[in-house]
């Protein structure tokens, strides 16, 4: 539809204005704008530069990229991250995040393997997080092709690749993958998407945190990969579409905090119309903060950013996962926005997001040596 081909287009033009040649000063303008301390370096390498092999394969019809450190070509068993990048669910491709993930595989010497997943409104949910599963299936089945340890195979996504990651933690543990393959070996979870009901979160509601992604963006995100189409902007941008649910008592009285009453009655035409797509939004595989058991998840490093909308549904998934008993590191980068660790550029970078690096990559070494 033109409509959402022009809102691919002007968040493409908003991150293009952070691309190498205008990345300084666009990050210069910005900090000045948000009266951020934080620091950038202008030293760091060329990221396309650094010794790392890059592979491209196909897994049913779709590219998947492997990253190996030249240290680590021709070692078998090594232990792998497959990355589920992130972009709403609605554009970029692995190759866009390509710089971060070279870094990673090069600084912290491990094998790094990102699919390609279709987005929408091309698909609908749960497509995309289905070809994911898809995805890890693969590395699983062809570990030895990939040179990688079936027991030492984790998972990180960012933004919405999070919310891909947990769909593919819960079906792992639903189909019995973990007995089929092996267990999930830990996860990384970077300022992910974990609910689809409540856009007036705390976080949701600071000024300082409208800028990388909006209320309105995620309303949009949300009618695209629930319906294809903007025909639920408003009514999820106004926390209003779990109304039309047969689940939205159930799930109000399970998790009140996520879920707040609200005090008015939709039309039967309305339930008529939308009750599908409510449910979906309330579908525990779609928000997770509805999933009443998280033990079965393995360690897991979970970043959240201070100036992110996505805060509050972070600090509300920890406490989730720790209630369940599961070993979850967090760390919150107080003065940072969604999306800072993807902007590893040649030339400029934050050193907040360094930092941020290094505590995935001592996650990392902890958990798979």
């Amino acid at each position: 539809a033109p409509s959402v081909f022009r809102f691919r287009v002007s968040v493409i033009e908003l991150l293009s204005n952070w691309g190498v040649v205008d990345f300084k000063q666009s990050i210069r303008s910005y900090l000045e704008t948000r009266d951020m301390n934080t620091t950038l370096l202008f030293t760091t390498p060329n990221f396309t530069q650094l010794p790392v092999l890059t592979q491209e394969w196909e897994y049913n019809g779709f590219k998947l990229y492997s990253y190996t450190p030249n240290e680590q070509v021709g070692v078998s068993n090594q232990p792998v991250v497959v990355h589920l990048h992130g972009g709403g669910g609605i554009m970029f491709s692995p190759k866009y995040f390509e710089s971060t993930i070279r870094y990673l595989a090069d600084k912290y010497k491990i094998k790094f393997i990102v699919p390609d997943y279709p987005k929408s409104p091309e698909v609908v949910f749960p497509t995309a997080h289905d070809i994911c599963v898809n995805a890890v299936k693969y590395v699983f089945e062809n570990s030895e092709m990939f040179s990688v340890d079936p027991k030492r195979v984790s998972l990180s996504g960012d933004s919405f690749g999070g919310n891909a990651v947990l769909y593919v933690a819960f079906k792992w543990r639903e189909l019995d993958y973990y007995k089929k393959y092996d267990p999930l070996h830990k996860l990384i979870l970077i300022y992910p998407l974990v609910q689809l009901v409540n856009l007036e979160l705390d976080s949701y509601k600071q000024e300082v945190n409208q800028r990388i992604i909006t209320q309105e963006s995620i309303s949009i995100i949300t009618s695209l990969i629930i319906k294809g189409d903007l025909d639920l902007n408003e009514l999820v941008r106004n926390s209003s579409l779990p109304l039309m649910s047969q689940y939205y008592q159930q799930r109000q009285t399970a998790v009140p905090e996520l879920l707040p009453k609200l005090d008015w009655e939709p039309s039967q035409s309305m339930v008529d119309k939308y009750s599908h797509y409510a449910d979906t939004v309330l579908d525990p595989y779609a928000s997770f903060l509805f999933q009443t058991d998280f033990s079965h998840l393995p360690p897991t490093l979970l970043i959240n950013a201070g100036y992110d909308i996505l805060l509050s549904e972070g600090l509300l998934l920890k406490q989730r996962m720790e209630e369940s008993g599961v070993d979850v590191e967090h760390h919150v980068a107080e003065k940072m926005f969604h999306a800072y660790l993807g902007l590893a550029r040649p030339g400029a970078v934050f050193t907040s997001t360094l930092r941020g690096f290094d505590k995935l990559g001592t996650f990392l070494k902890k958990h798979t040596q």
